[in-house]
């Protein structure tokens, strides 16, 4: 947490809760060695959250592809 508190302009409790935030939501992992507290990337969880992000850009594409379908067959019937 340190190094990511030096490398950006917010405060350690500032990380502190955005790092338990990741945690909850499962996108980082989190154990203590002594009286650090260390974090790292869990693969698993980034996983999840890109087929999530692929299924979501799916459904607005294909909802897109609809609607401008939608209107180009409006404009077919004004001519």
């Amino acid at each position: 947490m340190g190094e990511i508190a030096r490398g950006m302009n917010v405060s350690r409790p500032a990380v502190s809760q955005h790092l338990k935030v990741l945690k909850a939501a499962g996108l980082v992992l989190g154990r203590a060695e002594g009286t650090r507290r260390l974090y790292a990337v869990n693969p698993r969880g980034l996983d999840e959250l890109r087929g999530w992000l692929d299924g979501f850009w799916d459904e607005a594409l294909a909802a897109f592809q609809h609607a401008a379908e939608a209107e180009a067959a409006k404009e077919r019937k004004r001519r």
